[in-house]
């Protein structure tokens, strides 16, 4: 495939797609399971989840892997019978295969990589080295499956965000779009270890990351004040994804309230402020992303 994000999000602002979680738990993912396994046992359903997606205007579209590094995947018990290598090829081969079948062109895959679930000392014992290595592999695997770009999110600790980076670097030459996530304390925003917006995505984009930005734990509404902070300190390309509101929790699931008007106003504010790509995360599904794409259509 010839087509080139880098130059893609210079030309205009990209629209990545929504939740890939609340979409399976939808369809009847349980507690007990690995969303990734859905991938060997249900692909029907993963692809039926990128497909609406497609159908409501998103131009990139994430693998279901965002617990598939090898660490992550070896803390549970259904995840520790998973190959790493199988799980990935298999999710973007889904992925591709869907594109290829939509009547659109122009689509992007971006291999989605999250978190490995430990902690760096003093508060784990991960170490940079197993770090980089689990992200390699996974990399590895998605670049064989035949990714476009890579989208390291929701990660917690900038230091492993740049493992992350490194990993995926030594293994592929594709664009790395990086997201890390923040919550919103009196004195600003910080991730879970302290570090802020600007000192965070200036250490991720002067490493090379192609693209920085924040995903999940806040609303639309205060990611909105998170963009305005991030466009006027960074120099790079600027993403945002964020939940569909506050969960709630209700017979032991979070529901989400947010309306995708509601959303899709907010990032509008988030586009006008300089995002140059805007999407969903938890609570998100192809409504909101549709929503949003009439609105960056129409210039709302």
């Amino acid at each position: 495939m010839s087509l080139d994000f880098t130059e893609a999000i210079e030309r205009k602002v990209m629209l990545f797609d929504g939740g890939m979680g609340t979409m399976l738990i939808a369809k009847g993912l349980t507690d007990r399971e690995v969303p990734e396994g859905w991938n060997i046992e249900r692909p029907e359903e993963v692809k039926a989840v990128h497909s609406a997606y497609i159908e409501a205007g998103a131009e990139v579209i994430q693998t279901n892997t965002f617990g598939a590094n090898r660490i992550k995947l070896a803390a549970s018990e259904e995840g520790r019978s998973l190959d790493p290598s199988e799980v990935n090829e298999r999710a973007a081969a889904i992925a591709r295969e869907t594109i290829d079948e939509s009547s659109r062109s122009g689509i992007f895959l971006a291999g989605d990589v999250g978190p490995t679930g430990l902690f760096f000392p003093p508060v784990g014992n991960l170490t940079p080295g197993e770090a980089r290595n689990a992200f390699k592999e996974q990399a590895s695997a998605l670049e064989r499956g035949g990714v476009d770009l890579f989208l390291v999110e929701t990660m917690y600790d900038v230091r492993e965000a740049l493992e992350a980076l490194r990993g995926i670097r030594e293994a592929s030459g594709k664009p790395v779009v990086v997201e890390l996530t923040f919550e919103r304390k009196p004195r600003g925003f910080f991730t879970l270890f302290g570090d802020t917006p600007s000192e965070g995505a200036s250490k991720l984009a002067s490493e090379g990351a192609d693209m920085v930005g924040s995903n999940c734990t806040i609303a639309s509404a205060d990611m909105i004040e998170l963009a305005r902070i991030m466009r006027t300190e960074i120099d790079a390309p600027l993403i945002f994804q964020p939940n569909a509101g506050k969960p709630e929790m209700e017979h032991g699931k979070a529901v989400y309230r947010q309306r995708p008007e509601e959303f899709a106003a907010d990032m509008m504010e988030i586009v006008r402020i300089g995002a140059n790509a805007v999407g969903g995360c938890c609570g998100t599904s192809p409504e909101f992303i549709r929503m949003l794409h009439e609105h960056l259509v129409h210039g709302h």
